[in-house]
Order: structure tokens, then sequence, then C-alpha cells
């Protein structure tokens, strides 16, 4: 089987319940649209056990390119304290002081090869995976947002996108967040990391049929 989640945000056990509630296995194959790490206090570890993992597949979110921004080679002006304002000073102190400077270079030459997007097709569907929102340049797959009249622009291709809670799209503000369903695109970011909410929850999509698994939100403890 063939998954895909979003914006794990350092929050490993909710990671490691959701591998549990799918039954994830060497033969199923798992894509995960940026923004593993920063606000949850596990991002670093999630980032290491995506690496050594054969069948999971990372593609880069904006809080990766900001990682690689402040700490990788271009060391951009500014770049940290846009970071910051981000929830990534747990990322930057852990890299930083409990992480080898071997170490510390292995995970930056990882994030600094991960793609932007991704096609692939599942059986008889086309689909489009992208943190942000599928566009013609760098900054809007991995910034841009959806909106909720947005729809996919490539045709008879199903857009996978993260990074804008779904409850922008919806308004549902006491609710606990989920899929969201526009047209020709799926948002899946339903709010982990935003440790301040009892609704925020991972989601997990199962590309082959579609089906929606959900952990955390009021139905569980968080």
């Amino acid at each position: 089987m063939t998954y895909c989640m979003s914006d794990l945000h350092g929050e490993r056990d909710r990671f490691q319940q959701m591998l549990e509630r799918i039954a994830f296995s060497e033969e199923d194959h798992l894509y995960i649209i940026g923004d593993v790490i920063d606000r949850g206090k596990e991002g670093v570890e999630l980032l290491e056990q995506i690496m050594e993992a054969p069948n999971m597949t990372l593609l880069l979110g904006n809080h990766e390119q900001m990682c690689l921004s402040t700490l990788g080679p271009r060391n951009e002006l500014g770049a940290r304290e846009v970071w910051r304002q981000n929830g990534g000073m747990g990322t930057y102190r852990t890299l930083l002081y409990r992480r080898s400077p071997r170490e510390r270079s292995r995970l930056l030459r990882f994030l600094s090869g991960l793609p932007d997007a991704l096609d692939l097709t599942v059986g008889e569907r086309k689909f489009h995976l992208v943190h942000g929102f599928p566009g013609e340049d760098r900054h809007t797959r991995i910034w841009g947002r959806v909106e909720p009249d947005s729809r996919s622009p490539y045709e008879d291709t199903l857009c996978i996108v993260g990074h804008t809670p779904t409850v922008f799209l919806t308004g549902r503000m006491g609710e606990d967040l989920s899929i969201w369903h526009g047209e020709g695109i799926l948002n899946i970011d339903c709010g982990c990391g935003n440790l301040q909410s009892p609704h925020r929850r991972l989601a997990c999509l199962r590309l082959d049929d579609l089906a929606e698994f959900y952990v955390g939100g009021t139905g569980e403890p968080n």
C-alpha cells in the first residue's frame, strides 16, 4: 500500500501511533510532503528515522528550507530570525548542541537533496505531491497556500498538499481537523504541531483507495 502524510512537526509519538494504525510494513511505502521538524520536540529524531527507512520518501517543506537557509552552506542573512519566528529554535539547538558536526552535516546533506514536488501513479490514479501549492517556481511549491476555491492545475491529476491547516479552509474552529477536499486537490495538514489546540490531528491518506486515517483530536488523549 502507498500512504501520504504531511506536517508532522516533531510529534513523533503521533507518527508512531499512525504507523501502528495503518499497520505499516516493509512492503508499503510512505510519502511525507514536508515539515517534519520544528514546534514539537522530536523533529530531528523523526528526520533520522525517515532517513534510515528505505520505504519512506520525504519532500521538502518550508520548515526544512528554513533549516537549510540557516545552517546550510549559504547561511542566508536573516534566515535564523525567520526560522525562530516559525518555531525552529528547538530544532536549531538540537542540531547545534546535541548532534556532532558530522551528524549535522549528514542531516543537512539529506535535506538539500530532497525534491520539492513529486508525480506518481498508484493504480490508475495520478498524483502530484507538493508541500505548499502546485506551481512553476520553487517558492510557490514550498510556501504557496491552497485557497477554498483552488483547483488542480493538472488535468486528471489529484494534487496532495499540506502547509495550510485545514481549519483555515473550512472555518470549523471548534471541531477536530480533517482532510480538506477541493476540486482536484486534497489538503492533509490537520494541525500537528499546533500544540495548544486539542483539535489538532495527524492525518494519513492511503493513495490506493483514498482511505483516511487520523491520530489525535478530542476523541483521543493528547
